[in-house]
């Protein structure tokens, strides 16, 4: 299809349409092309309208593109809003082929906010459903790889899988099973080099929660409490914390964002 027809569908509200055009980077001015950051903000933008539109690929690339970045509050909630739809029409069997590959990992991700918390509503109960949900229904699917199985191992080795308690036994059982696979998953072949660092960690922390098992069995019946609260609550901050390098970064996408709605709006959008 033509980029002129593209762009007369897209200009209708066509959610394929507006989900094509975040490929067609020929439009950008030369300038930007080559330039990461203005072709990802390219792709946000043109992301963001298609998932307006309907489109399920773009709001699982759009709500992920938004977690990707620091851990910012506005962003992390119109995240989490794309992952419940697609959630929703997961679980009412609306999406089919790789549509319902972006349903199962809606539910990972939704799952991981709702366990964390950070910046949005926290609701282990529901947020480990959605994971124990996701890892059923990763059958077939082989792009969940080891990242996958390690942050559901870190869920449940940090206790976020339930509300307002350190892990129990069956929790750091669980993380051992997760951690187990993501190292099992982890192939040198076929995957990212630098996994390997990532790999070697993983396996490190599946050492500590068998450890903290047997500590836990011994030493303290069947809960294990690491930190107090107010050492949880501290630790939560940090993780909520931005550096001034990543609040710069920000305010650069933020300010290429504008440029390029300004652009875009003259010429009709």
């Amino acid at each position: 299809m033509s980029i002129s027809d593209v762009e007369n569908l897209a200009k209708r509200g066509d959610g394929e349409a507006l989900f094509e055009m975040s490929f067609r980077f020929e439009i950008m001015p030369a300038e930007d092309r080559d330039n990461p950051v203005e072709r990802a903000v390219w792709q946000d933008f043109w992301f963001e309208k298609a998932a307006d539109a309907g489109n399920h690929d773009a709001k699982s690339r759009y709500a992920r593109s938004l977690i990707d970045r620091i851990m910012n509050a506005e962003d992390r909630q119109k995240a989490m809003k794309y992952f419940e739809s697609l959630v929703t029409d997961f679980v009412a069997g609306k999406l089919s082929g790789d549509s319902e590959i972006d349903g199962v990992l809606a539910q990972f991700w939704l799952g991981i906010m709702l366990c964390e918390g950070y910046h949005t509503q926290r609701d282990a109960v529901r947020g480990s459903k959605l994971l124990e949900s996701a890892h059923v229904n990763t059958n077939g699917f082989e792009k969940f790889g080891y990242r996958f199985f390690r942050k559901i191992g870190e869920v449940y080795a940090t206790g976020l899988a339930q509300p307002g308690e350190d892990p129990s036994v069956a929790d750091l059982e669980k993380a051992i099973n997760y951690l187990d696979a993501a190292v099992k998953k982890f192939n040198p072949e076929k995957d990212d080099p630098n996994g390997r660092g990532f790999i070697n960690a993983t396996k490190n922390l599946l050492e500590i929660q068998k450890k903290r098992i047997l500590n836990t069995l011994i030493l303290r019946g069947d809960k294990i409490c690491d930190l107090s609260e107010s050492e949880k609550e501290a630790r939560r901050r940090k993780m909520m914390e931005i550096s001034d390098a990543s609040r710069r970064r920000v305010e650069a996408d933020k300010a290429a964002m504008a440029r390029l709605r300004q652009r875009l709006a003259r010429e009709g959008w």
